[in-house]
């Protein structure tokens, strides 16, 4: 185990950031970081959660989409009924099908097969690939390898990086 220099949070060997606060924690001296309270992460959720797109936001014929928080660029999953998130380097031999390396995926501590979404008769969920740093939903934590369901709106955060559910179909309540 080892620990963050900032807040004291026990972490595995070769974990890049801590989950607790964000602080890189290979290779680099403490940089000051903010932890952000599952308040104020469900409270941004609920003011920033779209309506569904009539269709211009999301690709003809495609129910479900990925906002990133960041950039606010929205991202179409078409096609298939499940998708795997994360980062792809060059020579690598297996990519993800959804490529997020564009948005300082490597720096924000995303995995390269870091998360699964899939759609199922039943709902949206998403799936932990046992990523290195982690995917949390609305502010907590889900067990790697573990389907969470997931919600128009709802906000995932794969290491650092931040994306918002769309779904023209699937509706959280609340």
């Amino acid at each position: 185990m080892i620990e963050c220099p900032s807040c004291n949070h026990h972490e595995f060997v070769g974990t890049l950031f801590c989950s607790e606060c964000g602080t890189r924690l290979v290779h680099a001296s403490p940089i000051p970081t903010m932890s952000i309270s599952p308040d104020k992460i469900n409270k941004e959720a609920k003011a920033t959660k779209p309506s569904p797109p009539p269709g211009p936001d999301l690709s003809t014929g495609s129910l479900l989409g990925l906002r990133v928080v960041s950039s606010g660029d929205i991202i179409s999953l078409l096609g298939r009924d499940n998708f795997t998130l994360g980062r792809s380097i060059e020579g690598q031999a297996v990519i993800p099908d959804v490529d997020l390396a564009k948005y300082d995926a490597f720096d924000q501590g995303l995995s390269r097969m870091h998360a699964e979404l899939r759609i199922e008769k039943d709902g949206v969920f998403v799936v932990d690939l046992d990523s290195a740093n982690g995917t949390i939903v609305n502010g907590k934590r889900i067990k790697g390898q573990k389907a969470s369901r997931i919600h128009h709106g709802d906000i995932i955060q794969l290491g650092r990086l931040r994306l918002q559910i769309i779904s023209q179909q699937i509706k959280g309540s609340g």
